[in-house]
């Protein structure tokens, strides 16, 4: 047994040596594909195009009218008043409400009633005809009623006329939504309004009717929401003055009830006796302080015999004490005057002192007199006192119970105070709301009507061709890349390398019908022995060279393919002729015993020439009997017939001495198996090869079928040689751009002669 010396080197060690590269894109290998599909992809863009083309020629062209809307971002007032129903904001938000008011149900159901489009057999689908390329086309129109309703819904089986002419105009009203739409332009106050018609006319008429309803429907909410507040104030002012004479009537009775007085001065006779009678009462005590300072003072001084030395204001000021001072003056001066002339017990002496005291004791007395005053003065001050003091906290005790009863009054008086606010709120309010009657105005006005379009808006033939042919174009080349991945064949023998890990050995091309039906490949290859059909098989046995176990030729190979028509028995004949012409003995054993075809080619007579079955069979061969040998290349061929048994006569040991005695006659032993997949006798077979060499079909034969019958040669133990693509279309194969041999047999070439 041989290992199979192309098996390449384990994966998973290459891969954990170094890293794998990403794949870069191969743009010429793309536009090759699109080249090769280009008639898909121009058949399918035409085919686009056109199906698009007869759907739009059909479709009726529609027309789209616009009304231009300005949002009123100030408010013309007649009067300087608050409105009742504010303006609309300038925020997004409220932009948006205002485009879901235009396009709301209400307001086109308003629509539809002014403009009767109930009767439009436009929007009215109960009233449309029937007819047109579109509706044959549609298959709910052969479908019975019956069937109709129950697929979409619908039907006005146990409806009533009323509900019936409701969900008709519920239809229109959705048609006429469906034409109808309102946009805002980005940092914009406008709402433009676009409607979709068959009509020209039509679909400005409605544009038109649908901005003059928005904007009479804002009056008329305005309207109403002032109708509203006038009657809702008028009962509000009716209750609060009501409720302002009760307030006003309850504060009234408990000021009487607790004799809560007031002047005009906005306070209570109490508040201002208290305040009177705290006044007098600091001034007092003040008083009485200043008189206590002085009798102290007083006391002091007469304690120490001071009191005519104090120079105390009273005594100073008064104009009795003043005259005996100045008496006493006198008297001290005479006294002097006498004492010089005089002793003390002279009798004048004694009467200038007599008189002395006597006046001495004048002013004593009259100083005693100031005291006195001064200390009854203290008296009546400090009496005083007491009194407003008594006065004070009988007032104080009278204050409490009337601060107790104004705190309730206080109450009351905010409450009336509170309802005659109200009331006069109210009152005012009810005569702003009154006085905006008949002056309100709507938060948007018209800017621009919409004209009659002149132009249909829907549908713009040459825009939709133009995307109907690139999307076709686009979908052909997906289609093409799709037919590409879904094409299960192999093309290149690269191909072969990267899946099979097979070597591969050349391609053949395909021949013509006419090489066919004269006489078939293998003549042709005689006839032409400069054709590229010929040089491929040269190029066949250049790779089988050295390509043996060791590096030697093989002798014995076995030609096979995964199944049956792939060429393996023309690429066996034909390899056979071209080693032969080059003088190499080649034997082409044929070892298909279940569908023989050497013998009907190459027109062997049974009777002459001996076959498999002779030499692997115990009965004699016939005298006379030999090889068949063609005279052309000089190879011999050994033919086969059908047997039953075919694992039964390649296990005789006949079979494995014929080949080994062919083995030492021949250059090289070509054995015709049958296909891998359809019987196993190849595998039986192989044994006895030392190569096997593996055909393909270019493109037709599936890759698993391949990969299996390569999987189970290689259980065989016998090395596979390599692997041949046949039956190569050398046209389209160019048009791959491989760069391979068979890129060089399609093209023209001074080195064939095809």
């Amino acid at each position: 047994m041989y290992d199979n010396p192309y098996s390449g080197p384990d994966k998973s060690s290459a891969e954990s040596v170094a890293p794998q590269e990403e794949t870069p894109i191969d743009i010429r290998a793309i536009a090759l594909v699109l080249w090769r599909r280009k008639w898909v992809i121009v058949n399918t863009a035409i085919l686009i195009t056109l199906l698009t083309a007869v759907v739009v020629f059909q479709l009726k062209p529609r027309y789209t009218a616009a009304t231009m809307l300005a949002m009123e971002t100030r408010q013309n007032r007649v009067v300087d008043l608050e409105a009742v129903m504010s303006g609309l904001g300038t925020d997004q938000s409220a932009i948006k409400t205002e485009i879901d008011v235009l396009s709301s149900r209400r307001l086109a159901g308003k629509l539809v009633d002014t403009q009767k489009l109930v009767e439009d057999p436009e929007f009215n689908p109960a009233l449309k005809s029937k007819g047109g390329i579109l509706h044959a086309l549609n298959p709910m129109t052969y479908l019975p009623d019956a069937w109709r309703d129950a697929l979409l819904g619908g039907g006005t089986d146990g409806l009533s006329a009323a509900d019936i002419q409701a969900a008709e105009r519920a239809q229109v009203v959705n048609n006429v939504l469906a034409g109808l739409t309102v946009t805002n332009p980005p940092r914009s106050y406008t709402l433009i309004i676009a409607f979709e018609s068959l009509s020209a006319k039509k679909s400005a008429k409605l544009a038109n009717s649908l901005a003059n309803l928005y904007l009479t429907d804002q009056l008329e909410v305005k309207f109403e929401a002032t109708e509203r507040a006038n009657e809702w104030l008028n009962e509000r002012v009716y209750e609060l003055r009501e409720k302002v004479r009760i307030s006003e009537q309850a504060a009234q009775q408990f000021r009487e009830v607790n004799r809560l007085v007031q002047t005009q001065s906005a306070g209570l006779v109490s508040e201002q006796q208290l305040a009177q009678l705290n006044t007098q009462l600091v001034t007092a005590r003040t008083e009485l302080a200043r008189i206590e300072a002085r009798e102290r003072q007083i006391e002091q001084n007469v304690a120490s015999g001071t009191v005519e030395e104090s120079g105390l204001l009273e005594v100073v000021q008064s104009p009795l004490i003043q005259r005996l001072k100045e008496q006493e003056s006198e008297v001290r001066r005479r006294r002097a005057e006498l004492a010089t002339r005089y002793g003390p017990k002279h009798p004048r002496m004694m009467n200038v002192e007599a008189e002395l005291g006597d006046l001495k004791n004048k002013i004593s007395l009259e100083i005693n007199k100031i005291v006195s005053g001064i200390r009854g003065e203290a008296e009546v001050a400090a009496i005083r006192v007491r009194t407003l003091e008594e006065n004070l906290e009988a007032l104080k005790q009278e204050s409490f119970t009337v601060s107790r009863a104004q705190v309730q009054m206080r109450e009351l008086d905010r409450e009336a105070e509170a309802n005659r606010l109200l009331l006069q709120t109210f009152l005012t309010r009810f005569k702003e709301t009154s006085s905006q009657d008949g002056i309100q105005q709507a938060d948007a006005r018209v800017i621009s009507q919409a004209d009659v379009p002149t132009f249909p808006s829907f549908p713009k033939k040459k825009v939709i061709l133009l995307v109907a042919m690139v999307a076709g174009v686009a979908a052909g080349v997906g289609l093409a890349f799709l037919l590409e991945t879904l094409d299960n064949g192999y093309r290149s023998p690269e191909n072969l390398r990267q899946d099979l890990n097979l070597r591969p050995l050349g391609m053949i091309p395909l021949v013509g019908k006419a090489v066919l039906q004269s006489g078939g490949p293998e003549k042709y290859i005689i006839a032409k022995p400069t054709s590229s059909f010929a040089e491929a098989h040269r190029s066949i046995h250049a790779s089988l060279m050295f390509s043996g176990p060791g590096g030697i030729t093989p002798k014995v190979l076995a030609v096979t393919s995964s199944i049956p028509g792939e060429g393996k028995s023309t690429a066996t004949l034909c390899l056979a002729h071209i080693l032969g012409r080059t003088g190499i003995k080649v034997l082409v054993v044929e070892a298909d015993l279940r569908r023989p075809v050497l013998r009907k080619r190459l027109g062997i007579d049974k009777d002459d020439y001996v076959s498999l079955n002779n030499v692997i069979s115990s009965e004699p061969i016939k005298p006379g009997m030999s090889i068949y040998k063609d005279e052309t290349s000089g190879i011999d061929v050994m033919w086969a017939d059908k047997e039953d048994n075919p694992q039964k006569c390649f296990a005789a040991p006949e079979f494995q001495s014929f080949l080994s005695e062919a083995r030492q006659q021949y250059d090289l032993v070509l054995i015709d198996t049958p296909p891998v997949m359809a019987v196993s006798d190849a595998m039986i077979i192989s044994k006895y090869a030392e190569s096997i060499m593996f055909v393909v079909q270019w493109e037709a034969t599936a890759k698993g079928i391949v990969k299996t019958a390569v999987k189970q040669l290689t259980q065989t133990g016998v090395p596979l040689v390599g692997a041949v693509l046949t039956q190569v279309d050398v046209k389209r194969h160019r048009g791959y751009g491989y760069g391979d041999q068979g890129y060089y047999y399609g093209g023209k070439s001074n080195y064939y002669t095809n």
